[in-house]
């Protein structure tokens, strides 16, 4: 695909990045040739200095070319005038990042008279076929986690009939034995280990290791049993306090009064608590220091299922995680920005750190989809990549086992699904036409993968 990026800044640059492993045409557009010169020195794709929002410049993008248009500047509206202009010059498909909610939603303008009929405008009307939030994306995973029995990830496929989730290795009983020893309770295939050093793919005599990050494929209902094999499973949040009354701070606290859970807020700037102490009825706003250890026993930090932090400052975010898993909280989640600090927060003991242009980039994965594919999700960061492929009569794994399909050794299939029926492990199966199979690899295989499927 060639794909044109309007923006490299932290978002632009990962998905940037991300599509450049996966062996896509990328062009990346930016005004600072400081931030090129940046993308340059670490990326493989080719760059246009100028602003996106022009014919001139996405002219020289050449974007009438382009299968996708994706601006993730950070101006909502130089976004939505980009994907306009593109769209008019010929670009087939815009995505673009909105923060203000107002923006994704319809407009209907008034009728010349009461009788007349209104004209309603639609997003696509603005050349805009893909809207992404980041905030809204993190709001929604952190939401997820907290009404889970697991603090980690879930990624569904086949309808929803199957799942791949990240268990962290805690419990004793399985550390430092080979994989192959571990009786799991249910059928499913380990499609991945991912440790300090990197991504382990997964054989009988892998030994694991603590903290181990290891990745299941199983059928929904048998999930939570299996997650029991690597971690002890925690009720569901009922009480949480969240750490920034920011955009995101307000979407978790907003979603989680929705579905009757006791919210605190606590927020530093005076006006941020009036904002949302007019907004939140049923949730309790209090100003005050999240760095202040007295002040977080106050507000009953020990005491609640869960502490969020989701302030402008990943430092302050990763302190006050922190401080709040040192005084005993069950759950830690936080908000991060700069992906280099994501293995920090995990090593200092913080249970999840939600990254907004990780989120972003694992959107757009379900848009940049391969020969045959219908869904993708990004696993591990951006490590792996999980993609459900729908088997023509014509691709090469159809009426081949799959151990004769000619799968990179680096690929490991998760799934068959056929005739609605999952198979799990798929061991010997033979794919037929139509058959659905989840394969997980890194991104750099992903091609060789999508060709057997062609």
């Amino acid at each position: 695909m060639y794909i044109i990026i309007a923006g490299g800044g932290v978002v632009g640059f990962h998905i940037a990045s991300l599509l450049a492993e996966e062996e896509q045409n990328v062009v990346v557009v930016e005004q600072s040739d400081e931030v090129l010169d940046n993308i340059r020195r670490q990326i493989d794709v080719k760059t246009v200095l100028g602003n996106a929002a022009t014919p001139k410049v996405l002219r020289e993008a050449e974007v009438q070319h382009a299968d996708l248009v994706i601006a993730v500047t950070n101006s909502d509206e130089t976004n939505m005038l980009t994907c306009f202009i593109a769209k008019e010059l010929g670009a087939s498909t815009t995505a673009a990042r909105i923060r203000n909610p107002e923006y994704s939603g319809y407009f209907v303008t008034a009728g010349k008279s009461p009788s007349a009929p209104r004209k309603v405008i639609r997003p696509k009307s603005l050349g805009i076929d893909i809207f992404i939030n980041p905030e809204v994306e993190a709001a929604k995973e952190i939401m997820s986690i907290l009404s889970s029995f697991y603090s980690t990830p879930i990624e569904s496929f086949a309808n929803g009939l199957v799942q791949i989730r990240e268990f962290r290795v805690e419990k004793e009983a399985i550390v430092n034995k080979p994989l192959g020893d571990i009786a799991l309770p249910k059928p499913c295939v380990v499609a991945a280990i991912i440790r300090a050093e990197g991504v382990v793919m997964p054989s009988a005599d892998e030994v694991i290791k603590q903290d181990d990050h290891v990745y299941l494929v199983a059928l929904r209902e048998f999930m939570n049993e299996l997650g029991e094999s690597f971690a002890q499973p925690q009720h569901p949040a009922k009480s949480v306090v969240i750490m920034g009354g920011g955009h995101v701070g307000f979407l978790v606290a907003e979603g989680l009064q929705e579905h009757r859970i006791s919210v605190k807020v606590i927020e530093e700037n005076i006006n941020r608590c009036q904002e949302n102490a007019a907004k939140l009825k049923q949730a309790v706003v209090v100003q005050g220091d999240g760095t202040n250890r007295d002040f977080l026993i106050e507000q009953g930090v020990p005491s609640a299922d869960a502490f969020v932090a989701t302030t402008e400052s990943d430092e302050l975010n990763i302190l006050c995680g922190l401080l709040a898993k040192n005084l005993g909280v069950a759950r830690s989640l936080i908000l991060i920005n700069k992906l280099g600090y994501i293995p920090l927060a995990e090593a200092v003991g913080v249970d999840v750190a939600a990254s907004p242009s990780l989120l972003t980039a694992r959107k757009i994965a379900h848009f940049v989809l391969h020969g045959g594919a219908i869904s993708a999700a990004l696993l591990g960061g951006k490590q792996l990549q999980a993609v459900e492929f729908v088997t023509s009569p014509t691709a090469h794994v159809a009426q081949r086992k799959i151990v004769e399909a000619g799968l990179p050794k680096e690929a490991i299939v998760g799934a068959i699904t056929h005739n609605d029926r999952v198979i799990i492990p798929p061991d010997d199966s033979v794919v037929q036409p139509g058959d659905h199979v989840i394969i997980i690899s890194p991104l750099s295989v992903t091609p060789s993968v999508e060709k057997l499927f062609k």
